[in-house]
């Protein structure tokens, strides 16, 4: 999956990473993951070229930064991760929670049903402005702690929690396919730039059948030296049986093995004199 950041930050940083700079994706150890930094984790490890995720957009009559624009093959989603956590009613556009000590429901502010939904409906719009004829954005809604828990119903806000986000994530490739490669090649120059498609790392890049890049040539293979031959390849066929079997275990050939039979033939000799000679004197 490619990830772009689309705000100004974001497209000083893809510049200095194409001239060779940067360390795009790598975070202080000391640092917290944010809700946005686990969802986009769990994204970079399931999706793979099918699929770009595009942040920090500005959308027009918004004010505020959109949240997270997923878009590959099987649909494109405007995902708000959230870390909020307790217990919540969704009904329609009404978001509530519930009061823990007074143990009843009460409006829930900001209202992440509206929001979502918001962000979702300016994204449509600015795709259709730039001529674009897309299926309708999703709007989802992400709870990234495992204690958030939403009681809904008639939503138009898909909502995944902590444990279903597995799920969701088979549901992207499952999905029929209703966008062409092109397509979503050209939506994403629209939005973010042609220099977004290209590789950040050129080692980093991922290379498959689906790839929006095309293939470069391939380099020239260089023909390697020939292996040299091993020790029992160069004993003869012509051997006795005897030494081509002994030979599958210690590779000697026929004089290899006269010369190791002389050796134990003249230490077994020296051995029998000093015998003799320790006798005699005995």
């Amino acid at each position: 999956m490619k990830i772009i950041d689309c705000g100004e930050e974001g497209r000083k940083a893809r510049k200095s990473n194409l001239s060779g700079g940067g360390n795009a994706g790598i975070l202080p150890f000391w640092r917290k993951r944010d809700p946005q930094e686990i969802f986009i984790a769990s994204l970079s490890e399931a999706l793979d070229n099918h699929f770009f995720l595009l942040s920090n957009l500005r959308l027009p009559d918004q004010g505020k930064l959109s949240p997270l624009f997923l878009i590959g093959p099987t649909g494109n989603w405007a995902i708000q991760p959230t870390g909020f956590t307790g217990i919540f009613r969704a009904n329609e556009s009404t978001w509530e929670r519930l009061d823990e000590k007074k143990q009843v429901f009460g409006p829930s502010k900001p209202n992440l049903l509206v929001q979502v939904n918001a962000w979702a409906k300016a994204l449509n719009e600015a795709l259709s402005t730039l001529g674009f004829q897309t299926p309708p954005i999703e709007p989802v809604l992400f709870f990234s702690d495992p204690g958030a828990h939403v009681d809904s119903t008639r939503l138009a806000v898909r909502i995944v929690l902590a444990d279903g986000l597995p799920r969701f994530l088979a549901g992207l490739f499952q999905s029929q396919p209703v966008l062409e490669k092109e397509d979503i090649r050209q939506i994403v120059i629209a939005i973010a730039g042609e220099e977004a498609l290209e590789p950040t790392h050129a080692g980093l890049e991922i290379k498959d059948d689906f790839s929006l890049h095309e293939d470069r040539a391939p380099k020239p293979s260089v023909p390697k030296p020939p292996e040299a031959p091993s020790r029992l390849a160069a004993i003869s066929r012509d051997e006795p049986e005897i030494v081509r079997r002994v030979s599958r275990y210690v590779p000697f050939n026929r004089r290899q093995w006269i010369y190791l039979a002389l050796l134990l033939l003249v230490t077994l000799i020296i051995l029998v004199i000093l015998v003799f000679v320790v006798l005699i004197k005995a």
